[in-house]
C-alpha cells in the first residue's frame, strides 16, 4: 500500500513538473487596450482588474477559450483567449543580423512589430532594397531607405541570392500556372503543413513571381503573395487579362447614424455614431490614397436621413457604396461581423468583401446575409452593409476601439474593393 501510495506521489509530480515547464514556455501577448481579468473562466465571473495592450504573461492553465494567466506578486486571472495572442517564449527570441534584402511585393506592409496585430507604420515598393538587422519567428526588422520596421519574410529575398537567380527570375516574368482542380490550397509558405490563405478553382490563373523548389510563388492579389505547389498546376505563358482597378472608381463610405442619432452604446460607453466616423476618415484617406474618388455622406457628427444618404449614391453614380456600423444585442456573448446586401447586383460585392474580412484575426465571422435595411434596399448603385463588431459585447466592444483593429479593417474594406473592381 505505501508501495502504490508512493508511486502514484511520484507519477504526480513527474506530471505536474511536466505542466509547469509547458506553462513556464508558453506566454500570452495582450492585443487590445484594458483587457478584463475575471477570477474564473468565463463572462460571468467578476472583473478584478484589467491589462494593458502589447503586456506579456505566462499561461497557467486553459479552459476552453479562456486562458489562467499569472499577474504581479504571484496572483492569476483568467483572460479571453480571443484578445491575446499565444507566444512560445524560445520562438520569441530575437536574432541579430546584418543581411541585403529586397522587397518583392507591391505594397509591402511595414509594421511596428513582428505580427500583423501590430500598427502600420508605412509600405515598401517592389524591388526597394534595405538591410535587414533581425529575426523573429517569420518576421525581418529592415532598414529601407527613409524608413524602418517589421515585414514579413516571405516577401523579402536575400540580394545575393536574388541576384544570382535573375536569369531564372526573368524567364519566369510573364508566366502564369494553371489551376488543374477546384477547391486548390494556396498556402502561405512553400509545405503541405503551412497554413491555407485562400482556394482557387479549376482554370484560375495567376502570374509566377518566382519557383523555390516545387513550389510556385503567386501574386494571388493586389496585396497578397501564396504558394502552390507544382504537381497541381499547369504552367502557361498565357498573358493574364488586363485587371480592372480602383483608380478614378467613385466609392460613397456611409457612417452610420449621427447627431441626434446616437446608435448602439457598448457597456463600457462607446457611442455607435463616433466609431462609424472614425473608421469611415480612416477608410477614406486609405482610398483616396489608392486613387479613389472617396465621396463621405458624413465627415462630421451631424444627423441624416436615410434617404440622404441613398441620394448621394444616386447623385455621384457611385462604384460602390459601403455602410458602417457596429452591432449590439441584449445577449452580451453575441460576437462577430457580418457583411449584408439586398439586391442581386450588390452580391458580388458583399462576396469580394469576405475574402480579406474573413481574414482578420480576433473577432468572429458570421458570414455574408441578406438583410432589408433602406440603405441597401432603395439604393440603385452596388451597396454592402458593414457591421464591424459588437459594441454589447464588453470585450468586443474594446477590441473594435483598438486602432489595431480599425486599420486592419478598414484595410481589409480596401482589398475588398480591389477584388471587387478586379473581376
Amino acid at each position: 500500500m505505501k508501495k502504490t501510495f508512493v508511486a502514484s506521489l511520484f507519477i504526480c509530480c513527474c506530471f505536474l513538473m511536466i505542466f509547469q515547464t509547458a506553462s513556464a514556455a508558453m506566454n500570452v501577448r495582450i492585443v487590445v487596450d484594458r483587457l478584463n481579468v475575471r477570477t474564473g473562466p468565463g463572462l460571468t465571473f467578476p472583473v478584478q482588474g484589467k491589462v494593458a495592450k502589447g503586456k506579456q504573461y505566462a499561461v497557467v492553465q486553459k479552459r476552453g477559450e479562456w486562458l489562467q494567466i499569472r499577474l504581479a506578486s504571484n496572483r492569476t486571472g483568467w483572460v479571453y483567449g480571443k484578445y491575446v495572442q499565444m507566444q512560445n517564449e524560445q520562438m520569441e527570441k530575437k536574432k541579430q543580423i546584418q543581411q541585403l534584402v529586397v522587397c518583392q511585393a507591391d505594397g509591402l506592409r511595414l509594421r511596428k512589430g513582428p505580427g500583423t496585430t501590430y500598427a502600420i507604420i508605412g509600405y515598401v515598393n517592389r524591388n526597394e532594397k534595405g538591410t535587414a538587422t533581425m529575426i523573429q519567428g517569420d518576421w525581418m526588422y529592415v532598414r529601407w531607405d527613409g524608413k524602418e520596421g517589421w515585414v514579413h519574410r516571405s516577401y523579402i529575398a536575400n540580394v545575393e541570392k536574388n541576384t544570382e537567380q535573375n536569369t531564372e527570375q526573368n524567364a519566369e516574368q510573364n508566366t502564369y500556372v494553371q489551376m488543374l482542380y477546384d477547391n486548390t490550397n494556396i498556402r502561405s509558405a512553400a509545405s503541405t503543413q503551412s497554413s491555407i490563405i485562400t482556394k482557387a478553382k479549376r482554370g484560375d490563373q495567376f502570374a509566377v513571381i518566382r519557383k523555390e523548389g516545387r513550389w510556385y510563388v503567386i501574386q494571388v492579389d493586389a496585396q497578397t503573395i501564396g504558394y502552390v505547389a507544382e504537381w497541381i498546376v499547369q504552367v502557361t505563358k498565357k498573358p493574364a487579362p488586363s485587371q480592372k482597378t480602383i483608380v478614378g472608381k467613385t466609392i460613397v463610405i456611409d457612417a452610420g447614424h449621427g447627431g441626434k442619432d446616437y446608435g448602439a452604446t457598448g457597456v463600457n460607453g462607446t457611442i455607435e455614431k463616433m466609431l462609424t466616423l472614425q473608421t469611415v476618415l480612416l477608410l477614406g484617406e486609405k482610398l483616396k490614397q489608392m486613387g479613389a474618388n472617396v465621396i463621405f455622406t458624413r465627415e462630421d457628427d451631424r444627423f441624416l436621413s436615410l434617404s440622404e444618404r441613398v441620394y448621394i449614391a444616386g447623385k455621384h453614380q457611385a462604384d460602390a457604396f459601403i455602410s458602417i456600423h457596429y452591432d449590439s444585442a441584449l445577449n452580451r456573448t453575441a460576437s462577430g461581423l457580418t457583411i449584408y446586401y439586398y439586391k442581386s447586383i450588390d452580391r458580388s460585392l458583399a462576396n469580394a468583401m469576405f475574402d480579406p474580412l474573413s481574414r482578420l484575426t480576433g473577432i468572429q465571422q458570421r458570414g455574408v446575409r441578406s438583410g432589408n435595411y433602406h440603405v441597401l434596399r432603395e439604393n440603385s448603385r452596388p451597396s454592402v452593409l458593414l457591421e464591424l463588431g459588437y459594441l454589447s459585447n464588453p470585450n468586443e466592444e474594446l477590441f473594435v476601439m483598438s486602432q489595431d483593429y480599425q486599420q486592419a479593417a478598414t484595410e481589409a474594406i480596401c482589398n475588398g474593393l480591389l477584388q471587387y473592381f478586379g473581376k
